[in-house]
Formats: structure tokens, sequence, C-alpha cells
């Protein structure tokens, strides 16, 4: 389904043009009836086109900017009598600034004009939108009175290509129109971005954090058990009363969005405008289908000339389902005037205002925070990267940092070596970068090729130790100053008083293992020590020595795998 939203001048015939491809009447207010004049959005739809037929009057642009939003294409329509008119003109830049793709161009009522007048008025058009997404579109001349040119017209709106989806797999709704129907409850009507809705799934409405389930979805006016993203569907809501939705506000799966009320975007302000951009006056801000008040702050500069581009940062009064990427139009409330438009780069930005660099791609976002969790990347920006080690991401330039440390690191430690079991996540991820030759690895603790336990000579006191790990000799019976030597250099270590082989944790690592895969539930302290095959004077301290390691954890009387096991 390609959905067309209408654009144009009030009174150049969107809503006759619509009702004269589809049959359909999207007038549906008595005001609008009787005015003759479209003031809110209408739809309409027919043989794999939805249309979103917007109000051309000034005094509904909100409605106007409420409706363009997620459309594959644009059918801009100008009047042949009248050309290219102010309104014309604004929603033209409008289209613009939210990055639609495609359009066809309509020269309505050419059955009131003589031809070389239509020929005048085409060349303008062509003119105007030179350089822009319209540049190379289908023009059609048409009048509702003659079906030749309203058929040539939905030819070429069927030849627009569908906008793909994102690689984003979470599905929103900016929400355009609400109301209750009889006997069904609450519905709620939008074009579904990014990711598949299915009947039954569990929502929430943004703002308020209100849950609802799909009771029912129809697309096109057919009752369907799932709607594709690109689509315009009629969700029937279960568990939210009609009256706490509204315009604006958005359907989106639970836990899948950081919600913000602060983005970092590039802005582009209009060429036409008369005066700078700065940050001072009222404006406005249009995102989907809602309009909120905003502040805005830009980076870097203190003023943006007309027909130029900066990055800003803006500030909302509420938080919304926001993500890299989205479109957005900028109105000033004091000269009511359409000023800017941008797209948003990062959302809920960590870095000072006076620091900002803000970019839209993700890398980039990595490499700036240095470390970021793979949940809270998701969240901001909808993509799922592999973590660089557990749930966590790494830029390359931390990673880089934290080799270089761990080098230092086991250089400086000498014979005493470095406790690979006591490194952050950033120096064990960097363990894995170091090249031969550079540390070697022996009972759990990094060292200097030259200074690894391998590389010295065998002392009969280690030895006599390694002998039996788990029930070491007793130290009186050895030199002191030998013991002291041993235990600097990391080949022996002391606990609660006793002197234990480096060797008998990792080799106690491994019994604990064997015990938790018999054991899940956990083991207790008579077990570990019948497993280590000694007595419990040894066995407690070195079931404490893997407590503080993460490797187990108590749990009342037995333990348990730690974090580290």
């Amino acid at each position: 389904m390609t959905v067309v939203a209408t654009a144009g001048h009030v009174d150049h015939g969107k809503t006759s043009l619509v009702r004269a491809l589809t049959g359909v009447d999207t007038d549906r207010l008595l005001e609008e009836k009787r005015r003759g004049l479209t003031i809110d959005l209408g739809f309409a739809h027919v043989d794999g086109l939805s249309f979103v037929d917007v109000p051309g009057h000034v005094r509904f642009l909100r409605n106007m900017l409420a409706g363009v939003g997620g459309i594959d294409a644009c059918l801009f329509v100008v009047d042949a009598r009248e050309g290219w008119m102010p309104q014309t003109e604004e929603h033209f830049e409008i289209l613009r600034l939210l990055g639609v793709p495609e359009g066809v161009i309509a020269i309505t009522k050419c059955d009131l004009v003589e031809t070389p007048y239509i020929d005048e008025v085409e060349m303008l058009v062509r003119h105007r939108c030179a350089g822009s997404f319209l540049d190379h579109a289908p023009l059609v001349r048409t009048s509702i009175h003659n079906p030749a040119s309203i058929d040539e017209l939905a030819g070429f709106l069927r030849s627009v290509p569908v906008r793909t989806s994102t690689s984003r797999t979470r599905p929103r709704m900016w929400i355009d129109r609400v109301f209750a129907a009889a006997g069904v409850g609450t519905i709620v009507t939008g074009t579904l971005l990014d990711a598949m809705l299915t009947r039954g799934d569990e929502l929430e409405v943004v703002p308020g954090a209100m849950r609802a389930r799909v009771r029912s979805l129809q697309t096109a006016g057919r009752d369907v058990e799932s709607a594709n993203p690109g689509t315009r569907v009629a969700v029937n809501l279960a568990g939210v009363a009609h009256a706490d939705i509204e315009r604006g506000h958005q359907l989106v799966r639970p836990d899948e969005w950081w919600l913000a009320d602060t983005f970092d975007a590039t802005l582009h302000v209009l060429p036409g405008l008369r005066h700078a951009l700065s940050k001072r006056g009222n404006f406005l801000l249009y995102v989907g289908t809602e309009e909120l008040p905003a502040t805005i702050r830009l980076i870097g500069v203190e003023e943006l000339q007309p027909g130029t581009s900066g990055h800003a940062r803006v500030f909302l009064p509420r938080a919304l389902a926001l993500a890299p990427h989205d479109r957005f139009v900028v109105r000033e409330t004091g000269r009511d005037e359409t000023v800017a438009g941008g797209e948003i780069l990062e959302i809920d930005p960590t870095s000072p205002l006076s620091r900002a660099r803000p970019s839209g791609d993700v890398d980039t976002l990595i490499a700036q925070r240095g470390i970021v969790g793979t949940r809270e990347l998701f969240l901001r920006t909808g993509q799922v990267h592999e973590p660089t080690v557990d749930d966590v991401i790494f830029s390359a330039a931390m990673l880089s940092a934290a080799h270089t440390d761990l080098i230092d690191m086991v250089r400086s430690s000498g014979e005493h070596g470095v406790d690979v079991s006591g490194l952050d996540d950033a120096l064990r991820q960097a363990v894995k970068m170091l090249r031969p030759g550079v540390a070697t690895i022996e009972n759990g603790r990094l060292y200097a090729p030259d200074k690894a336990p391998s590389q010295q000579l065998r002392s009969p006191v280690r030895e006599a130790f390694e002998a039996e790990p788990f029930a070491p000799p007793a130290a009186s019976g050895f030199d002191r100053d030998e013991l002291r030597r041993l235990v600097q250099s990391g080949r022996l270590i002391t606990l609660d008083g006793i002197h234990f082989p480096t060797s008998a944790i990792d080799r106690a690592h491994d019994v604990v293992r064997q015990l938790l895969a018999l054991k899940p539930e956990g083991f207790s302290a008579s077990e570990f020590r019948d497993a280590l095959g000694t007595s419990r004077k040894f066995a407690i301290p070195l079931a404490e020595a893997l407590d503080a390691r993460g490797i187990t954890r108590r749990r009342g009387d037995v333990r348990i795998a730690g974090p580290r096991l």
C-alpha cells in the first residue's frame, strides 16, 4: 500500500482530486461540508493507494503537518488558474524539510483555463521545483471532469516506490485520529512505522505509559491479523479509553524505546526566511503527528542565516519515543511562519552543549561514549549490535587505551604478575588482544614473558607446596625469606595465615565447576571439603577466596555459581 498525502494551497482542488481518484469524500466534518473547506485530515483508499487529504489553509497548518509524516509520496496540487501561491510554497518547503522522497504534480482545473496559460503555470512549477525531490516528478494536467487525466494520475501514483522499512525492529505509530465505535471501543489510526503490528500485541500509549492490547487491526478497510510498516492502520485497542488518547500520542511496544525530551539534530533554515534563526523566539516543533513548544539552542554558533544548516539541541516539555533520523519542522509563533526543519541525530545526549559534536552514526556514538550497553543502544537507536564482552560495547579507542594500560601494568608488576580476575571489563577484553610474546598467563595471572613462574628456577620449597595444593605443609618448616620471595612473586598465596600454591585457586575453581554440574542448586562446605580431599582447615579459606573472586557466592548454607564462574 502506497501512502500518499495531498499538498497545496487552499481551494486548489485537493479534496476533489482525491474524490475523483477514490470515490470517497474526505471532508468528514459538518463544518467542512458547510464551508467547502478542508479543516482536518481526511482519509481514503483505493487499489493499493492510501490517501491522507490535508487542509490547505494556513490556519490549519498544524493539521497539515500531522498528515505528512511517514508517507511514501505527495500529490502536489497547483490550480491552473492561480498558479504557485503562498501555501503552495509553504507546503513545498515543509515536504522538503520532512524528507518526503517522491511526488507527483497535478495541475488542476485545466478545463477552466486556456492551454497557453496552463503552459506558463507548468513552466513556473518546474522552475520552483528544480533541484528538489519534485525536480523530475511526473506532472499531469487534470480535470475532475476528464476521467482520462484522473486515470493517468492514478497510474503515476501507483508507480511510486513504497518506502522500504529501516533496520529497526520495533513498531511505532503516531496517532492522527482517535474515536470510539459502538460495540467496538477505542480506535486509533495512523501510519505504522518501522515494524509489524499483530493482533494480540501488548502496546503502550506514550505519554502516560497506558498499557493496551490490540483487539483487531484494519488496513484499507479490511480486517487483518497483522499490519506491515508503511501502511495506514486502524487499531482497535482494549484496556484504554478513547478520551485518554489524542492526536500526537504514540503507540509502541513496552520497554523498547528510550523516551527523551531532549535531542541533538541537524537544522536547516528556510532560504526564503527574512531573518536569521537564533535561540530567541517562541518555537513550536512538529514531529510525527505531535505539536509541542520547544526551546532551541544552536551548537557552536549564535545564529543561522537563511538557507544555511547547523546543529542544535532541542528541549521539549515532555518525553517522546524518538529515534535518530526522525524528521521535524519548526515554526515561530510570534511571526506565525515556518522557519526551519531538521533530522534527529542523537536522543537524550550526554555531552554538555559546549562540547556537543552530534552525529547520527551509531559507531560515532559508541566512539564518543567509549562504553555503552547493548540494551541502552537498542533503546536509543533501535539497532542491535553485537557486544564486545558480556552485554557491553567498547569503542576501538577505549580498547586501545585499555590495551596500552594493560601492557604497562604487566611490565611494572615484575614477578608478582597481574591478577586477571581483578581486571575490569575493558582490561579483561584487552587481554584477548595481547600479541604472543607480550605477556603470558599462568595460574590466572599475567606476567611479562621473562617474569613468568615457569621461566624461573624451581625451588624445593615451591615443589613441596605444589605437591599437596589442597593440604600444604606448615610454613614453620621452611625458610621465612624464601616463603616471602615466593609470595611476592605470586607463586604462593596466603589465605587466613596458610600458604597455598597459586595453582590451588585454579584447581579449586575446576572442582567447583564439577560440583555445580552435579548440584546446580549449590553445595555445602563439607561437600566442597570432600571434593578437594582435604580438611575443613584448608577447604574454608579456599572457599572464601573463591567467593571473593566472584567464582562462587553464599546462599544460606550452600555456595552457588558466582558472576565470574
